[in-house]
């Protein structure tokens, strides 16, 4: 799972089409925001009045983080995940929570009520919350230890399955992998420590700060490669067969801002998309040469999301109709990817041509355009580049 905010949806409506499918994954990998869905779909914590913890119902409920369509027209901001600088905002937090559980909304009003209720108390607390933000500070935003009641970390520790999440040491000034034993509430919120956004973050104390990795590496494939040393808490993963990479953003993202917040998103999406796709670009190539070398290497795949045109626009809005646009993309594209790896007609080479991360790049698109500077890297290689739609076969 890729880094950036927005792809969060993407990530958890995806896991959970896996999750209903049954396509178990070995190892989870994530950088940044990516992190949320990785941890729900591994290990959910119960939820309130259930003792078991169900990860598609878990992913299924990323979409709550987002504000009903009403408030956000007139105040286009997530004041649900990002909270004042300072100290008052956790206090105010946990006030917000109390009034919704005393304030019940009755379930004859519908969903779509409870949350605009909820939301307008969420908005209403934040809104009042005092800050202590100067120009001396060191980020603008407050971390709210929110992702205790989220994961299960004792189910984590305890998963067959391994799971990494990449930063970057500043100490060491090299990014670093924290595993399902070595993950806790601190490395979590260091792994996802945006320089500006929050400060750089302590696991321990007088230990090495960390910011987020996903500056570094968005796309996490160098992370889930990391093969650590036996006294290491890695997992071996020499025989790991397959990637498959839950694609960023397209290009519908590069739209022009309709405010200064959707610009600052921007700012900080564009880099982190366009980086995570030439790391997955480059070693899709490294994939074809190695593989067809004999040298083997796990191939790298891609899960393609589908977004209606009109949406366009609308990709980086923190509206609950956007979450579902993304969540319903993200379920959609594994949907069919099972469907096609399920089918008793569908031959490897088919799987191949569709969804081997190579063999879906065209030749002018930016990920083309980026391994152009290593020469031509549709010449010689027994693979078929797919054209733009109307564009004859190079």
């Amino acid at each position: 799972m890729s880094g950036g905010a927005p792809t969060l949806h993407l990530a958890a409506g995806a896991l959970c089409a896996f999750q209903e499918k049954g396509l178990r994954f070995e190892a989870v990998a994530a950088s940044g925001a990516g992190a949320l869905p990785g941890l729900l779909y591994l290990a959910p914590a119960p939820r309130p009045g259930n003792l078991t913890a169900d990860p598609a119902v878990a992913l299924q409920s990323v979409v709550n983080m987002n504000i009903h369509d009403a408030i956000y027209d007139l105040i286009p901001n997530n004041f649900k995940v990002f909270f004042k600088y300072g100290p008052f905002s956790d206090p105010f937090y946990r006030l917000s929570q109390f009034i919704k559980r005393v304030v019940p909304v009755p379930d004859s009003y519908g969903p779509d009520h409870q949350r605009l209720v909820h939301d307008w108390i969420d908005f209403v607390t934040a809104a009042i919350a005092p800050t202590t933000l100067t120009y001396h500070s060191p980020s603008v935003l407050t971390r709210v230890q929110v992702i205790n009641e989220l994961v299960d970390w004792d189910a984590l520790r305890a998963s067959p399955r391994d799971f990494f999440l990449n930063t970057f040491n500043m100490e060491t000034q090299r990014l670093q992998a924290f595993t399902k034993l070595t993950l806790t509430t601190d490395a979590f919120y260091a792994a996802l420590a945006m320089p500006w956004l929050y400060p750089p973050t302590q696991v321990t104390t007088g230990g090495p700060r960390y910011t987020e990795g996903a500056s570094h590496d968005p796309s996490a494939i160098e992370t889930v490669l990391e093969d650590g040393k036996p006294t290491d808490a890695f997992a071996k993963i020499d025989g790991l067969d397959a990637l498959l990479v839950l694609d960023t953003i397209p290009p519908d993202l590069w739209t022009d801002p309709q405010s200064i917040y959707e610009a600052l998103q921007l700012a900080i999406m564009d880099p982190i998309v366009t980086l995570a796709e030439n790391v997955a670009a480059l070693y899709s190539l490294q994939d074809m040469v190695f593989n067809e070398s004999g040298l083997s290497i796990p191939k790298l795949y891609r899960l393609p999301f589908q977004f209606p045109r009109w949406e366009g626009a609308k990709l980086l809005a923190w509206s609950y109709s956007t979450a579902r646009t993304l969540w319903d993309a993200g379920y959609d594209a594994a949907e069919k990817f099972c469907a096609d790896l399920l089918s008793p007609s569908a031959s490897q080479n088919q799987i191949d041509g569709k969804y081997r991360y190579f063999r879906t790049l065209v030749r002018d698109s930016r990920e083309g355009d980026f391994l152009s500077m290593f020469g031509d890297p549709f010449k010689g290689l027994a693979n078929v580049v797919v054209p733009r739609p109307g564009q004859p076969s190079p």
